[in-house]
């Protein structure tokens, strides 16, 4: 099923369910299916600039899931960050980091993450849609970055020394192209 999800603030909900936009109860996320015409829900597209640089790059990436408690709910919840064994970063090449508070990613990394509909836009102050980031699929809880990154006992801190089967990898294909803040461990 080939579905690409909108940011729709909760008070425009109306709107675009006129124009013929579908809620997906799982992932409490608006979309479109294939067959529709995307210009008119241009307003919930995630935004994407067709010059927009990106400065990660990455041909050996990786979808790294692990399962956390949700700090709303308490329920156990699957949880998803991109690792790069190797790219660049600002063409300066790094190896073995994740990657948190992803603002902007290119159309190759956007279709991979679909089976993963609980990694999606934060709303952010303004219209402005936020980073991406984990929500709890049971009460819409946003799983902060900041507490799957940034401290030596959280999952993503550093997953090449993470627990034997405490992470599982998907490897991505082809070459991926984003923009966020990267994390490596310094020996």
């Amino acid at each position: 099923m080939d579905r690409t999800y909108l940011f729709v603030p909760p008070e425009e909900k109306a709107e675009v369910e006129a124009l013929g936009a579908h809620w997906d109860t799982a992932s409490k996320c608006w979309y479109i299916g294939a067959g529709e015409t995307p210009g008119k829900f241009s307003k919930w597209l995630p935004p994407f600039e067709e010059d927009e640089e990106f400065t990660i790059v990455s041909s050996e990436a990786f979808v790294a899931a692990t399962t956390v408690r949700c700090g709303r709910c308490d329920t156990n919840i699957e949880v998803i960050c991109i690792h790069c064994a190797s790219g660049t970063v600002s063409e300066e090449p790094l190896s073995d980091f994740s990657v948190s508070y992803i603002w902007a990613m290119d159309e190759a990394l956007t279709r991979q993450l679909k089976p993963w509909p609980f990694f999606r836009r934060t709303r952010s102050s303004g219209n402005d849609p936020g980073d991406f980031a984990n929500h709890c699929p049971h009460c819409g809880e946003v799983q902060d970055d900041l507490y799957l990154h940034s401290e030596p006992d959280q999952p993503f801190f550093d997953i090449p020394r993470s627990p034997a089967d405490s992470i599982k990898l998907t490897p991505l294909d082809g070459t991926i192209r984003f923009c966020g803040s990267e994390h490596f461990t310094i020996e």
